[in-house]
């Protein structure tokens, strides 16, 4: 992960403490900021379960967030907009999420460069503000990318259609990085990283559209690279080939409708991700609906949210059952690597209560009923059961 150091966050507020006497040029600087706090607990089938971050033991570290976003009007056509992060999930590390610069072309028209958010979901630009939306988190089945940021540029733009409010935004550019990938870190290089998103607006609905494409490279975690090492070292070279994610062909698609209606709230998503060829990640899908209601400074809902995963392992069907690898301690290999890939299935239904109890700032509580199903694994299927909460505010 790009990460900012301790005392660059203090220089940046250093910076914005004395900017009235050192930055004439700039018209208007604005600051605001927002924090979550809480914890959950996880109990699964087995002690050493985990889900969302959480296990048997209280934990903290999944919810908690700070951020502070700084923007600066420079002119009438120019702003700036810089956006820093810390979480718990990343040990605290200070990260610079947002960095960019917005032209306006004119009301309707902006076009932004810079290190932006990738647009995915509905949520995306907020992602991290947990006092945004009804739940502590997104539904974590659709809202399930290892990666969040693009460093290229886009463009806005605003318009009406009828009576709908719309907004069209593209975007092009490349992102480099580090994430955590089956508990290790690896590398990931997304290039040609191009979309497409438009939502409409009327009264109380909103319906968004999303396409999302680019070339992936993902450093393969250290299990996975020996298990490649060894189908090429027994002559399935093209197997291990497949297994790789090397400037893969990679494409997003997600539709949404978000519903709020005389206290009423409906909130449904449907999100695909499809590979040109075999990968140890594999084709998926995902979605989730949400039924919520508002009294007074209360909103309850229940939600329940699904993903699958999907592999062609067709590419396999050279690797004769049976075939043993004893220097490497593999009695089957075939299955091995059905094993390592295998297709899988994820469920949950969350009941939650929302209390709004003073001026930009709520509580929230959760109970989350998760089923996982590994269908080469049937022993390494799951349920379990998370309770958590969070106080989210924004500044």
């Amino acid at each position: 992960m790009k990460k900012l150091h301790p005392l660059a966050w203090r220089a940046l507020l250093a910076s914005i403490a004395c900017s009235s006497t050192q930055v004439s040029a700039i018209e208007d600087i604005s600051m605001n900021g927002f924090a979550s706090v809480g914890g959950g607990w996880y109990s699964g089938d087995n002690h050493t379960s985990t889900y969302r971050g959480y296990d048997q033991e209280f934990q903290a570290d999944p919810v908690v967030k700070f951020g502070l976003q700084v923007s600066a009007q420079v002119n009438d056509k120019v702003s700036v907009t810089g956006q820093l992060l810390a979480k718990g999930s990343n040990d605290y590390n200070v990260e610079g999420e947002w960095a960019y610069l917005t032209y306006a072309a004119n009301d309707d028209w902006d076009v932004r460069i810079g290190r932006l958010r990738a647009p995915f979901f509905p949520y995306s630009d907020f992602l991290d503000v947990g006092y945004a939306y009804p739940w502590i988190t997104p539904p974590s089945e659709v809202y399930r990318f290892i990666f969040n940021t693009v460093e290229g540029v886009d463009t806005l733009y605003r318009t009406s259609l009828g009576e709908w409010d719309t907004t069209f935004q593209a975007y092009y550019g490349r992102l480099t990085d580090e994430t955590s990938l089956g508990g290790e870190d690896v590398e990931i290089d997304l290039s040609n990283f191009t979309g497409l998103n438009a939502s409409f607006t009327r009264d109380w609905l909103t319906l968004r559209v999303s396409y999302n494409y680019a070339k992936v490279d993902i450093e393969s975690p250290a299990d996975l690279a020996g298990l490649i090492g060894v189908l090429d070292g027994v002559g399935f070279s093209d197997e291990a080939s497949a297994l790789e994610i090397d400037q893969e062909s990679a494409a997003f698609y997600g539709v949404a409708a978000l519903v709020d209606y005389n206290d009423w709230l409906f909130n449904t998503e449907y999100t695909e991700i499809n590979q040109q060829n075999q990968s140890f990640i594999g084709d998926d899908s995902a979605w989730y609906v949400m039924l919520g209601k508002r009294i007074d400074d209360f909103t309850f809902h229940v939600t329940y949210a699904k993903q699958e995963s999907d592999h062609d392992l067709s590419f396999l069907d050279g690797i004769p059952d049976g075939v043993a690898v004893p220097p490497a301690g593999i009695t089957d290999l075939k299955a091995t690597v059905i094993g390592a890939i295998g297709e899988s299935e994820s469920s949950s239904v969350t009941l939650g209560m929302r209390y709004d109890f003073a001026d930009a700032t709520s509580f929230k509580v959760e109970v989350t009923d998760r089923d996982d199903k590994i269908d080469s694994d049937p022993d390494g299927s799951g349920d379990g059961t998370l309770i958590n909460f969070s106080l989210d505010t924004v500044f």
